[in-house]
């Protein structure tokens, strides 16, 4: 039997009593004012409806549960683009509390299952991380300072990617994982032939900060600095799908500043190609020179640049937030289309930084709780390296939640999982 919360369970049940037909469902449920606790919300959070249970029902609900129920709610929210049920039930009185909190503690756990005094707040959710998250965002658990987390991932060795076809390809493995079925190896088969595939992997430079470490299996054979990142050659990576990739295992701690620079890199000046175009980043560009003059004008500070720069890029006010999930059309075309994903947004983002004077490069890893995710950093002589979420126009600031593994200051970053990553937290703090 699927794993369902025992409310849900309930509701459904008390239908087929009454109804006899599914159909009937929404009979049960009355739209009314949105759950009071869910009004006042951080940013990135947001209610996309909200639903009170009728006192009849709510009354059998109470009565199967062993507890009398006040009110009963059942929202759906929308926590970094991932959607979760949360279902609020207020108890009448201390002793219903505790039968309800008991009932339901049978099946479910922290992070799924909270109580605040005659509050009950139940996550129906099957991913672990999203409950987690939304329960530090809701301020039912302690929201740590830091967190550090271990990815297990499968990464391609790629020389050549196709930037269209990666997403595909990470969705057509997922498949095929779960199916083993002729039809998707073909897709695999048609997606890979874009890319030219090697033996080597770019990650992220752990002198970067966050105490970083990472095992591979295999284990490289040469392993060189370029930059903000590390490349390592293997002799011989694994094969999934006839597609060679290396198993990766990253620890890295994230503060809730998201700053991990070390002493060192604070200290000092960036490189001078860090304000230079690129293939990737045309930001000597007429059209991209003369739009970050607009974007900057009378901001001759940098964080002033990068601040109205975020602010232009506000998804719906000038580049739409929509089209092909993991898309990265090329930042000219991006522009032209006024639309994109979180790649593109990062890829306008440098651009236009770097068209500006400000130093900037490009990051990428895992939106705990969420899915692959790209974001940039400039460069503050101050406090050197700052992360920036571009998707959102950093309205969603960069934190505990964003967790970096690749880094590039050329834009030259593919990438490609061949299964989902296993995301686990070490330690809070």
């Amino acid at each position: 039997m699927p794993w369902k919360s025992i409310l849900t369970r309930s509701i459904l049940a008390i239908v087929l009593v009454s109804h006899g037909s599914k159909v009937f469902a929404q009979a049960l449920i009355e739209t009314g004012p949105q759950e009071p606790s869910l009004r006042k919300l951080p940013p990135g959070i947001a209610v996309v409806n909200s639903a009170v249970i009728p006192a009849a029902n709510r009354d059998a609900i109470g009565a199967k549960l062993g507890g009398k129920i006040e009110r009963l709610s059942n929202s759906t929210v929308r926590v970094h683009g991932q959607t979760i049920k949360v279902n609020v039930i207020v108890a009448a009185d201390d002793d219903s509390a505790d039968a309800l909190w008991s009932a339901l503690n049978r099946i479910k756990k922290p992070p799924s299952l909270h109580r605040q005094g005659r509050r009950i707040v139940e996550f129906v959710a099957s991913d672990e991380a999203l409950a987690r998250k939304t329960s530090w965002e809701l301020g039912l658990e302690p929201k740590p300072k830091a967190v550090r987390y271990r990815v297990t991932a499968e990464l391609a060795t790629i020389d050549k990617p196709d930037d269209m076809a990666a997403n595909p390809l990470f969705q057509a493995c997922l498949a095929q994982n779960q199916r083993n079925s002729p039809e998707y190896a073909a897709k695999i088969a048609e997606l890979a032939a874009k890319f030219q595939f090697g033996k080597s992997l770019s990650l992220r430079n752990p002198a970067t900060g966050g105490d970083t470490v990472v095992h591979f299996e295999p284990e490289p054979v040469t392993s060189r600095p370029a930059g903000a990142k590390i490349v390592q050659e293997f002799t011989a990576p694994g094969k999934r799908f006839d597609i060679p990739f290396v198993k990766t295992t990253i620890e890295t701690t994230v503060t809730d500043r998201a700053i991990s620079n070390s002493p060192a890199q604070t200290a000092h000046e960036p490189d001078p190609r860090m304000t230079a175009a690129t293939r990737r980043w045309p930001s000597d560009d007429p059209a991209f020179r003369e739009l970050a003059a607009s974007i900057t004008a009378g901001k001759p500070d940098p964080g002033a640049k990068v601040e109205a720069i975020l602010k232009w890029l506000t998804p719906g006010k000038n580049i739409r937030y929509e089209g092909q999930t993991g898309s990265r059309w090329g930042t000219s075309k991006a522009l032209d289309q006024k639309f994109g994903h979180c790649w593109d947004f990062s890829d306008l983002f440098v651009t236009l930084a770097r068209a500006s004077g400000v130093p900037a490069r490009q990051v990428a890893g895992w939106l705990y709780g969420s899915s692959g995710h790209v974001w940039a950093e400039w460069h503050d002589a101050r406090r050197g390296w700052v992360p920036v979420d571009p998707t959102g126009g950093n309205i969603l600031p960069c934190g505990i939640y964003h967790i970096p593994y690749f880094t590039t200051d050329d834009g030259e970053m593919p990438i490609v999982y061949l299964s989902m990553p296993k995301i686990e937290i070490v330690e809070t703090r």
